[in-house]
Formats: structure tokens, C-alpha cells, sequence
């Protein structure tokens, strides 16, 4: 029998294409030729499905009348393990120290005992302090001939030797603001006979440390009844060598009277 030309319509193709895919049609003239064990479809479908996962599969396969529709299974999804994240929670402590230098250090830490933090080293830096010398301090008043002053202090050991300064080469005539004799000191000096040794008001030390003192002529003054000094040019002074003082609760303690030009 020859061969005929059949016409399939769309409508026909359309129904025999499953409804979970998407396909690739191709509309085509099938060309059947009767025999008794061969039958050839020239109409092809192809089906593209996506998984759940994206994943695309499928396939084409004949679809003429008559001929069975296949089914595709679609392919696994990867077993991708997902990464387990532990979260805690905790209270946040936070140790600020210092060194003995002053310089900071610590950090925060989660509950519990805090770690163990290290202390900075201090500056390598150092300074050198001077020696420190201790000793008694001397202090000498020397006196010249002509009445000038001269010498200073030392540390222990014997006296400097001081030099003596050299006398004026005019004498003034002396008058009555000319200073008191001195006394004491190293050198011993001697007051005249009726005069009394005594600390000198303007030197920071006394005779009692070899420092020098002055000569005067004892006039008592001061005490419970008040005795004023004869002379008016002359001032009370609180007598050094008694323990009454009148700066410490000592009000009524007894003085000596020297002219003021000789007090403080």
C-alpha cells in the first residue's frame, strides 16, 4: 500500500503533552507508511522540567498517536550541610589596672573569673638621684681687727681656712650704731669683765654650736611686772638662755635690754 501523508493538528499535539513541563514543539507533517511491523512518527517533543532545587532535567521522546507519553523523575537535591553557629550569652566585665608606673592595662572577659592579665613593664629609663650626704653643718663668724665679719659653713672635718679680710685704709670715727662686740665662737672670744655672752639675735644659730655671740651689759627687763629698759633707745629681747618663751604660752618671761640696732 503506498504511503499517505497525514496531518496532524496541534490541538491533537497539544493534548498529549504533559501539564508539569514546558516543551519544545515542532510542528511537523507525519509521513506513516503501512506495513506490517514498522511505523515511524516524525513529531518530536522535548520537556524541560526544574526540580525543587533548580535543577533542570527532562527529555525528548515521539509523540504520534498511539505511542506511549514517558515520564522523567526528577534528579535529588545536594545534602549540603549547613554549618551549626552556637551563640552565648553572657554578662561582659571589663578590668581597667593600673601599674606602679601609672600605666593602664586589662581588657573584658565573659562570666567567670577574670584571666590573668599582664602587667607592663615600666619604662627602662631611670633617673640617678645625687647622693644625699649627711653630716653637721658648721657654721663660723669671724671678726677682724677692724671689726668686719667673715667665714661661712662646712660639712664635718676641720674649719676652712678662711681669709681674713684686710682692713679699710681710712678709719671712720665710731659712733653709737657701731655693732656689739662679738664672743664665743671657735676662736673663744672673751667678753669684757661686767659683760654677758649671749646669743646673738641676728644669727640663726647660738653660742652653744660654736656659733658666735654678742657682749652685753645684763639689764633685766620684761617679767611679771613689766620692767622697761632705761635707755630708750633700747629694745626688751627675750633672754636665750632661760626656757621661757614668749611665742609658746611663755607671756610674763623675763628679757634682757639691748639697743635695737642689735635686735632683728
Amino acid at each position: 500500500m503506498k504511503g499517505a501523508i497525514v496531518a496532524l493538528s496541534f490541538a491533537a499535539v497539544a493534548a498529549a503533552i504533559p501539564q508539569n513541563g514546558y516543551y519544545t514543539l515542532t510542528r511537523v507533517t507525519t509521513k506513516v507508511t503501512t506495513k506490517a511491523t514498522t511505523t515511524s512518527c516524525g513529531l518530536t517533543i522535548c520537556a524541560d522540567y526544574i526540580n525543587s532545587c533548580g535543577m533542570g532535567y527532562g527529555g525528548c521522546y515521539p509523540a504520534c498517536p498511539g505511542l506511549p507519553t514517558p515520564t522523567f523523575t526528577p534528579p535529588p537535591c545536594p545534602t549540603t550541610t549547613k554549618k551549626t553557629t552556637t551563640t552565648t550569652t553572657c554578662r561582659t566585665i571589663c578590668v581597667d589596672a593600673i601599674n606602679e608606673c601609672g600605666i593602664r592595662y586589662g581588657g573584658c572577659y565573659c562570666s567567670g573569673g577574670p584571666p590573668n592579665y599582664t602587667k607592663p613593664p615600666c619604662p627602662s629609663t631611670t633617673t640617678t638621684k645625687p647622693p644625699t650626704t649627711t653630716c653637721r653643718t658648721i657654721c663660723v663668724d669671724a671678726v677682724n681687727e677692724c671689726g668686719i665679719k667673715y667665714g661661712g659653713c662646712y660639712c664635718a672635718g676641720g674649719p676652712p681656712n678662711y681669709t681674713k679680710p684686710p682692713c679699710p685704709t681710712t678709719t671712720a670715727a665710731p659712733t653709737s650704731t657701731s655693732g656689739p662686740k662679738k664672743c664665743g665662737g671657735l676662736q673663744g672670744l672673751q667678753c669684757a669683765k661686767g659683760e654677758t655672752c649671749i646669743d646673738d639675735p641676728k644669727s640663726p644659730c647660738g653660742i652653744a654650736v660654736d656659733c658666735l655671740g654678742i657682749c652685753i651689759v645684763e639689764q633685766f627687763c620684761g617679767g611679771f611686772a613689766g620692767i622697761q629698759c632705761k635707755a630708750k633707745t633700747d629694745v626688751c629681747i627675750d633672754d636665750p638662755r632661760d626656757d621661757c618663751d614668749p611665742k609658746n604660752g611663755g607671756a610674763d618671761c623675763g628679757g634682757l635690754c639691748i639697743p635695737s640696732s642689735w635686735a632683728k
